[in-house]
This record gives structure tokens, C-alpha cells and sequence, in this order.
């Protein structure tokens, strides 16, 4: 019975350790008022759009109705601006070559997922699904796209999955990760480098979660006064940036670095001496009751 119950204590308390060291630290860089071009009054649905260029290292904004990607710097200052023939769209993304935009124009009776090339304008759709309602979150990083699963109200809360595939075939091939939620997605921000995504749930108070794409568990949650129906994400350069779109104006840009795992965990030794102590006090509480 004592090896047995040294053997648990001692369990435990690398679960514990373990379980810590998969949340990282997320620390405020600031918080910038945006220009009122992104507080477009003529938003319809929400959220709103928020993704990353790498090629350039800036942001993308993409308001619904206002048929406008614009492009900023990281802490959110307008550099240029293109035109896009589409009113109803959601969530924005890019790489060298291309825009990537969703948009849910005539519900079921229109594509959902396009391309832009960057140089031509050409608009070019990229996937067969033509979902009704309110299209869906998306990013692309390194040639991959990733989306949720279809809406099917003029509501978020049922999104719940990450699809994966090629950008160049989209509709081939596809990898479906069901993340641990019931709350519904209202932005997604990949990071690429880890396997992880971030979400936003889809609520007016929302979380902001950290999910495993290999697994769907949930690594990590933040309570951040987030929006999560009127904003967008995004994940650059370590850093999450979230986007509070108010109409009119007085929208707002804020960014989270994202701290190693290594600042809050202790060193290997230090969770040995820690589960060593664990172990003597349980020993010595057994022999007590003895």
C-alpha cells in the first residue's frame, strides 16, 4: 500500500508540472486606437476580419461591406489599400502571391473560399463548399490552409472543427480536428510553428483558447475582456494581435507576445527536487498514520 501511494503522490505531481508547462504567458504590448477607416459603420454579420502577410510582415484588416483589404503595419497603420468586389466577407488571409478571403454572397447559392492575386486582381475560387449563412474563419501559413467547419445560422456557435488541406486543392486530402469546445469560434489565429491554433470563443465575454491541432485539447485559456463577436485574430511573429472592431469609431488594436514555456517552468532539476519533496512528505504523512 505505501509503494502504491508514493506511486500516485509522485504521478500527480508530474501531471501537475506537466499540465502548467503547456500554457504559455501571454504579456500586453500595447493597445492602438485605429484609424476610424477600420471602424467602418457599414459592417453587416460579425466578426470581422483580421490576418497576416508574411511576404510584407503586415497586417490585413477586411470590414464586412466595406469591399476594402487594407493593409497596416503591426502596430496598425494604414500602409495601402485594395479594392475587393465582394460585400459579405469574413476572415482574410495571404502569402506571397495571393489574398485569401471568405464571404458568404447569396448564402448557399454562392462559393465560399476565393484567392486574389495580388498583382492582377484576379479573384479565383478555391474550394467547391457553398455554405448558407455566415461563412467561416480562416488563415493560410506555408501553403496550407486552414478553416473551420460550415455555419449553418446566422450564427458561429456551432463552429467548432479546424479543416486542414493544400491551398491549391482545398478540397482534397482534408485533415478534420475536432477542438474541445461547445462555445462556438469566432476567430482563428494559426501558429504554425508549434501545431497550435488560437481561438476566440464566439460570445460577447469571450476566452481566448489555445488548442493542439494534433489532438484538439485545449492547452491554455485567458480571460482578456475579449469580444468575440466583433473582432478578429491573428498570429505574427510570436504574437497574437486582436482586432475590437467599433463602429463609427474607436477600434482598437491590441497585442500579446507569446512567452517560451521554458519562463514558466521550472528547470528540470527544480521539478525533481519538487517531486522528491512530494515524495518525503507523503512518506512521512503515511508513517504518521501507521
Amino acid at each position: 500500500m505505501k509503494f502504491k501511494f508514493l506511486n500516485t503522490v509522485f504521478a500527480s505531481s508530474i501531471l501537475l508540472l506537466s499540465t502548467a508547462s503547456q500554457a504559455g504567458l501571454l504579456t500586453l504590448e500595447f493597445t492602438n486606437t485605429l484609424d476610424n477607416m477600420l471602424a467602418d459603420v457599414r459592417s453587416n454579420f460579425a466578426p470581422q476580419g483580421l490576418g497576416y502577410d508574411a511576404s510584407t510582415n503586415e497586417l490585413l484588416f477586411l470590414q464586412q461591406s466595406s469591399q476594402t483589404i487594407f493593409n497596416t503595419d503591426l502596430s496598425g497603420v494604414i500602409q495601402s489599400s485594395s479594392p475587393l468586389s465582394y460585400n459579405h466577407t469574413t476572415s482574410i488571409a495571404a502569402d506571397a502571391n495571393n489574398y485569401y478571403f471568405s464571404d458568404y454572397t447569396a448564402n448557399s447559392g454562392g462559393l465560399d473560399v476565393f484567392s486574389q492575386n495580388k498583382s492582377t486582381g484576379v479573384i479565383t475560387a478555391i474550394s467547391s463548399d457553398k455554405a448558407a449563412y455566415g461563412g467561416y474563419p480562416i488563415d493560410v501559413r506555408n501553403g496550407v490552409l486552414y478553416r473551420t467547419n460550415n455555419s449553418s445560422t446566422y450564427s458561429w456557435s456551432g463552429l467548432n472543427e479546424i479543416l486542414i488541406s493544400s491551398v491549391t486543392n482545398a478540397d482534397a486530402g482534408i485533415q478534420r480536428v475536432s477542438l474541445a469546445t461547445s462555445i462556438g469560434i469566432g476567430d482563428i489565429a494559426i501558429d504554425s510553428g508549434r501545431n497550435q491554433v488560437w481561438t476566440i470563443d464566439y460570445t460577447a465575454n469571450a476566452m481566448l483558447r489555445q488548442f493542439d491541432l494534433a489532438t484538439g485539447a485545449e492547452l491554455s485559456s485567458h480571460a482578456l475582456g475579449f469580444d468575440g463577436l466583433s473582432a478578429g485574430l491573428t498570429f505574427a511573429n510570436d504574437k497574437l494581435y486582436y482586432y475590437d472592431h467599433n463602429s463609427g469609431s474607436g477600434s482598437t488594436l491590441s497585442a500579446y507576445s507569446l512567452q517560451s514555456n521554458s519562463q514558466e517552468v521550472p528547470e528540470p532539476s527544480t521539478l525533481a527536487i519538487f517531486a522528491l519533496g512530494m515524495i518525503g512528505l507523503a512518506s512521512r504523512r503515511f508513517k504518521k498514520q501507521s
